[in-house]
C-alpha cells in the first residue's frame, strides 16, 4: 500500500508481463594451444577474446588462423577464442588445455566469457587437442583393505616409472575407507601401481592398475559443455574405423559430438591435413542462423577443404561409424559432406545433437526470463503471470517448428503449502524437440495388375497417323 496523498498520481504497475527471449546459441568458442612468444602486444594466454570476422585473427600465429578460417569458411558468426600455452611437451599441452577451475584457466576460461561481456560459447572445439586417447593412465583404483578411524584421507599413486597427473579421491562411510574415485587418471604410469592412502586413521590400503584412458581434454571439457548448456565437438584418432570407435567408446556424454577423419586444407599449396572440430563447430552455428538448433549440421556441403585425410564410403563404412556415435565426412559424388547427427550418449532418447540442443535452448531460456519473477509477492496473478509466459515460449517454439506439438506448462502436482510458506515455487513443463530424419525407408511394390490392365486400355486398334494397315 503507497501512503496517501491529496490529489491524483499513476504508478507504473510491477507486475508486468514478461517476454521469454530465446538465448543465442550460434556462438562457437575454440581452444587453442601456442607458443606466447608468437602472441601480439595486448593478447595474452588463458583469457577469452572476440572475433567478429577472420580478420580479427590477422595477427594471431598461423595455427590459430587456420582453425579460425575453417570456422568463417562455413558461417559467419562470432568466436570467443581461448590460447592456452603449448608447453614442451605434450603433457604440458594436456595440463594447459585442462587449465584449472579455481582459476578460470584453460578451457573453463569459457566460463568467464560473460563476465567480460562477451557472448556465452555454446559451440565449443578444441581443434587438435583431443585426438587421442591416453594409453597409460589410471583405469582402475580399488580399496584391498578399508581400515579405520578415517575422517579425512589423501590417496596417492605411483608408477613403477613415475606417471603424472593423477588426482585420486577416497570414499569414507563410518571412518572406513570404502572406495576410490578416480578424478583425473593423469599419464605415463606403467608397470605396478602403487596406492598410498594417509589420514588420520590406519590401515588402509589399495590397488590401481593403468590402461587407456579417455583423453584430459574431452574429459573436462563434458563438464564445461553442461555447465554452459553448450556442445563440445572432440576431434577422433584419424586412424582406423576400429580406432575411431574405441575412442569413442570412452565417452558416454549428451554433450559431446565426436568427428572423424581429419580433413585436407591447402596451406602454401600443399595439402595440410587438420582437425575437422572447428568445421563441424562453423556448419553447426550456420544451421543455429539459419534455421535454429533443432537442424543438424549433418549432410551439409563442407567449403574450403580438398577433402579428407583418410577416405570414408557412404553406406556400410560410414553406417557403421554413425551407428557407433562417430560423425565422419563423406563424398557421393557431390562434395564432401557432413555425415552424422550423433552425440556420444549412444543408444539413450538423447542421441541426437539437435534434440539435445533444444532442450537446452527450452531450459535456459525460460530459467533466464524467470529470474524477473524472483522475490514478487506469491498471489494469484503472479502463477497465472508465469504458467502463461512458460505456456507461450513453447506454443512460439511449436508454431516456428522447433517443438511438436502437445507442450505444456504449469504448476506442478508436488506443489505443497509448506512450498509457498518457504517461498518455494514448483512448476512442470513437457515439451519434445523434433528427431532428424535420420533413417528414411520406402517399401517398394510391383505393381503388374494395374499396370497391365491401364496398358490393355489404350490399345484402340488405331494410331495417332491414322488406321492400322
Amino acid at each position: 500500500m503507497v501512503e496517501k496523498f491529496h490529489g491524483a498520481r499513476v504508478f507504473q504497475s510491477g507486475n508486468d508481463p514478461v517476454s521469454v527471449s530465446l538465448v543465442s546459441t550460434s556462438t562457437v568458442g575454440l581452444l587453442i594451444a601456442v607458443d606466447p612468444t608468437d602472441l601480439p602486444s595486448g593478447v595474452a594466454i588463458d583469457t577469452p577474446i572476440l572475433l567478429n570476422a577472420a580478420t580479427d585473427a590477422a595477427q594471431l600465429p598461423a595455427n590459430v588462423r587456420e582453425h579460425v578460417d575453417s570456422v568463417y569458411d562455413q558461417s559467419g558468426c562470432q568466436i570467443v577464442l581461448i590460447l592456452i600455452d603449448a608447453g614442451a611437451e605434450d603433457s604440458e599441452t594436456q595440463a594447459a588445455a585442462v587449465g584449472d577451475a579455481t582459476q578460470l584457466t584453460g578451457i573453463h576460461a569459457f566460463k568467464k566469457a560473460t563476465s567480460l561481456g562477451l557472448p556465452s560459447p555454446k559451440i565449443l572445439a578444441a581443434p587438435g587437442l583431443t585426438v587421442g586417447s591416453v594409453a597409460d593412465g589410471v583405469l582402475t583404483a580399488t580399496v584391498t583393505a578399508g581400515g579405520t578411524g578415517y575422517t579425512t584421507a589423501d590417496v596417492t599413486v605411483a608408477g613403477a616409472t613415475g606417471g603424472t597427473g593423477a588426482e585420486l579421491e577416497a570414499v569414507m562411510a563410518g571412518g572406513v575407507i570404502t572406495g576410490i574415485n578416480i578424478i583425473k587418471p593423469g599419464t605415463g604410469y606403467t608397470g605396478a601401481l602403487t596406492v598410498t592412502i594417509t589420514g588420520d586413521g590406519s590401515d588402509a590400503t589399495g590397488s590401481a592398475t593403468a590402461g587407456t584412458v579417455l583423453n584430459a581434454v574431452i574429459a573436462e571439457a563434458q563438464g564445461i559443455a553442461e555447465t554452459l548448456r553448450g556442445f563440445f565437438y572432440a576431434d577422433g584418432p584419424d586412424g582406423t574405423d576400429a580406432q575411431a570407435v574405441q575412442a569413442r567408446q570412452l565417452i558416454g556424454s549428451r554433450y559431446v559430438k565426436f568427428v572423424d577423419p581429419r580433413v585436407l586444407k591447402s596451406v602454401d599449396g600443399t595439402p595440410v591435413a587438420y582437425p575437422s572440430s572447428a568445421i563441424w563447430a562453423g556448419l553447426r552455428s550456420k544451421m543455429d542462423q539459419l534455421f535454429g538448433p533443432h537442424y543438424e549440421e549433418s549432410n551439409q556441403l563442407i567449403n574450403g577443404i580438398q577433402g579428407t585425410n583418410r577416405p570414408v564410403t557412404y553406406g556400410v563404412q560410414s553406417n557403421y561409424l554413425n551407428q557407433n556415435g562417430v560423425n565422419t565426412i563423406i563424398n557421393r559424388g557431390n562434395g564432401f559432406r557432413t555425415w552424422g547427427a550423433r552425440t556420444c550418449a549412444v543408444g539413450t532418447i538423447w542421441e541426437f545433437a539437435s534434440v539435445v540442443r533444444m532442450a537446452n535452448l527450452v531450459n535456459e531460456s525460460i530459467e533466464r526470463a524467470f529470474i524477473q519473477f524472483v522475490d514478487r509477492p506469491i498471489t494469484k496473478g503472479l502463477l497465472d503471470q508465469m504458467t502463461m509466459s512458460g505456456l507461450a515460449v513453447l506454443v512460439s517454439l511449436e508454431n516456428q517448428g522447433m517443438l511438436l506439438p502437445g507442450s505444456e506448462f504449469g504448476l506442478s502436482s508436488e506443489q505443497t503449502g509448506d512450498d509457498g510458506v518457504q517461498g518455494i515455487l514448483k512448476f512442470a513443463m513437457r515439451y519434445e524437440p523434433p528427431a532428424p530424419a535420420n533413417d528414411i525407408r520406402i517399401a517398394a511394390y510391383r505393381n503388374t495388375t494395374i499396370a497391365y490392365e491401364l496398358l490393355y486400355d489404350q490399345i484402340s486398334g488405331t494410331v495417332d497417323t491414322g488406321n492400322l494397315i
